[in-house]
């Protein structure tokens, strides 16, 4: 068997992989659709959307084939993301690189295999779209021209749920990972949106001649402050959410403060005031008060139009959360 060899862009390729944040995620029909329909063009009793991580080929999608992942050293799909065009292997029985292959000698017996690298939009491959046959076969031209649109319009799937810019969860995602979230909750456990905006340090330019952006610094500090997080989102503008499940352990009040802090300091060269620090807000799951998760999305949306519209001091003097970190500072909402 020969394993395949690393990409000379490893590193940025499993760094692209890795802030679509899919990896890991539930099963879903946006995806299984493209899968079902490989298998049935092509005729094919196995079909797969394949991620090829640092040590495994993780699968997003599977037709015909029990499991969810394997060693990435016996995977097929680690040698298709070698190339541009789809790889194909007509009778691994006969291929001195995979003839002895557990995936071949094994369950699930691949004899043909054809895979479409996925290319996101900045030139990485993260995975492929592939096709398995137990016998041997071969696809014409225009087989593989089909193959690999559909390839591209699973990565189109992929980037529709992320924020170019600060390679963050968009809306769209964040409204899908809360709404599975909120069926499971409940009076003990619940869910915490917390909302951040950082409007106040735009407008200036780095100071050191920097390309990155406000969004990009502060995205990076949300996820060093809440790597536990279930979803952090780009939603817009400079407006940012953290999606949480409430735990008793985590004090969010302290988090929200420590973010601040940090937030002041790492924005300090695009603050026109030189004195700005993120405007903080929270809504939690309220099993009277929401239905669902978009109406969580609606309390979030109303503070934010409070921002923009200052909150009066009744508000702020309701809000539990405003009043622990009102001490700390003033631009709070």
């Amino acid at each position: 068997m020969q394993e395949a060899k690393l990409p000379e862009n490893e590193a940025a390729r499993v760094a692209t992989l890795h802030s679509l944040r899919i990896l890991d995620t539930p099963r879903d029909d946006r995806f299984d659709r493209y899968t079902r329909i490989a298998a049935r063009i092509f005729d094919m009793p196995i079909a797969l959307i394949s991620l090829v991580d640092e040590s495994r080929q993780w699968f997003k999608s599977v037709q015909g084939f029990e499991g969810i992942e394997t060693p990435r050293e016996v995977s097929f799909c680690a040698h298709a993301i070698l190339g541009d065009d789809v790889f194909e292997v007509c009778n691994s029985r006969q291929d001195m690189r995979f003839r002895d292959n557990p995936l071949v000698i094994e369950q699930p017996h691949v004899r043909y295999y054809a895979g479409a690298p996925l290319h996101t939009p900045n030139g990485h491959k993260i995975g492929t779209l592939c096709v398995i046959d137990r016998v041997p076969r071969k696809l014409d031209d225009e087989d593989k021209r089909i193959l690999k649109d559909l390839a591209d319009m699973v990565v189109d799937e992929m980037i529709s749920y992320v924020d170019p810019e600060t390679d963050l969860a968009n809306r769209h995602a964040l409204m899908i990972t809360g709404a599975r979230l909120f069926k499971h909750v409940s009076v003990e456990t619940g869910l915490s949106l917390l909302l951040f905006d950082i409007s106040d340090t735009t407008g200036a330019t780095d100071s050191q001649g920097a390309s990155t952006t406000p969004g990009n610094v502060f995205a990076d500090l949300l996820r060093s402050r809440f790597p536990a997080a279930e979803c952090i989102a780009h939603i817009g503008g400079y407006r940012f959410c953290v999606l949480l499940k409430e735990d008793p352990s985590v004090n969010e009040v302290k988090e929200a403060n420590r973010l601040c802090a940090e937030a002041s300091k790492a924005l300090r060269n695009f603050d026109r005031r030189g004195a700005s620090s993120p405007l903080v807000g929270r809504v939690r799951s309220d099993t009277e008060r929401h239905a669902s998760f978009d109406d969580m999305l609606r309390d979030a949306d109303g503070l934010y139009f409070d921002f923009e519209n200052p909150p009066s001091p009744d508000f702020a003097e309701s809000n539990r959360f405003v009043r622990a970190v009102i001490n700390w500072r003033k631009t709070i909402f």
